[in-house]
């Protein structure tokens, strides 16, 4: 399996079921992911305001690329990319999947006080959770 990070493609973003969940700053770092030449997802990480080297991840696969390990690789493409060492994400708490894929390759939820601290700041809605990873 061949993956890399293309330019992005807003058109194909659109084409992507849930893909109104994504922010898409201007700051941001968007590209379209390339699996065996066939356009499979949008990764992308919005830079945090504290460190050059952390940053918010989005990532959306398309639906019938699931479960092939995909999230893990362009991820890793992107922290290789931009030199990250700290990614974050940002999950609806009723989006199992995306929870447990994320912690399978190394995420943990912050834990209840600093999420309780991040609700209370309007920095997460109640319905969200969020994951770290630290990349050694």
């Amino acid at each position: 399996m061949k993956i890399y990070l293309g330019k992005f493609d807003r058109e194909y973003f659109k084409t992507l079921n849930g893909y109104k969940e994504i922010l898409l700053l201007k700051n941001g770092n968007y590209h379209t992911i390339i699996c065996n030449n066939k356009k499979v997802g949008i990764v992308g990480y919005i830079p945090t305001k504290f460190s050059e080297t952390a940053g918010f991840v989005q990532i959306i696969i398309s639906f019938k690329f699931r479960g092939q390990g995909i999230v893990e690789i362009s991820e890793d493409l992107l922290v290789q990319k931009y030199n990250l060492n700290v990614l974050y994400a940002t999950i609806k708490k009723k989006n199992i999947t995306s929870i447990r894929a994320h912690q399978k390759i190394g995420f943990q939820i912050i834990n209840d006080k600093k999420l309780s601290e991040l609700r209370k700041n309007k920095f997460l809605k109640e319905n969200e959770i969020r994951l770290k990873k630290v990349i050694n």
